[in-house]
């Protein structure tokens, strides 16, 4: 019975002490001055209130690439043009934005040493990277013959970029590619 007293007596003062500091918290704020309010001009208030643009527009550039990718049944020999899109995505979280960068190899052909089949690569990859000045930037990429539908006897690639970036728009002033054999 003493215990269940000394409980209800610590919980209530515990109760009655938050329920005072949450009132010292909240409190009556001071009244503002309306002449300061009314010093603020509208573009001050308006900007103020704007909504953040959350997506921007894709920057888009076209790279020259080339190489050769190794293996059986046949080593074949790519080239043609890289599609790389950037664009900046806002971080609410650390403030500063990241780049998202959108490659797409579909304007890329090969074609084989041995027998001149001709191979596509499939649709494009998305990459992200915290917003630098230049990028590196690697990615695995499937191929096959071309007049197939990619399902069977698809092969790897790997395709390398050096990127650079205005830091401001994240549009893309340089940029070099290569592709090669994938690790996989």
């Amino acid at each position: 019975m003493k215990i269940r007293r000394a409980l209800l007596k610590s919980g209530v003062l515990a109760a009655v002490a938050a329920m005072a500091g949450g009132a010292l918290w909240v409190g009556e704020t001071p009244a503002q001055d309306a002449t300061s309010l009314q010093t603020l001009d509208a573009s001050t208030t308006s900007a103020a209130i704007a909504p953040v643009q959350i997506q921007r527009a894709w920057n888009t550039s076209n790279v020259s690439v080339s190489g050769i990718v190794s293996g059986t049944p046949e080593s074949v020999s790519f080239s043609g043009t890289a599609k790389v899109g950037t664009r900046l995505a806002p971080d609410p979280d650390f403030g500063s934005p990241n780049l998202v960068l959108s490659i797409d190899l579909t304007g890329v052909s090969g074609v084989g040493s041995s027998t001149r089949m001709k191979y596509a690569i499939g649709g494009p990859e998305i990459v992200q990277k915290r917003l630098a000045a230049s990028h590196l930037v690697e990615i695995t990429f499937p191929f096959y013959k071309s007049g197939t539908d990619g399902t069977t006897g698809a092969r790897s690639g790997a395709a390398s970029f050096t990127i650079d970036v205005d830091m401001a728009t994240g549009a893309v002033t340089n940029a070099t590619g290569n592709i090669g054999s994938s690790p996989l």
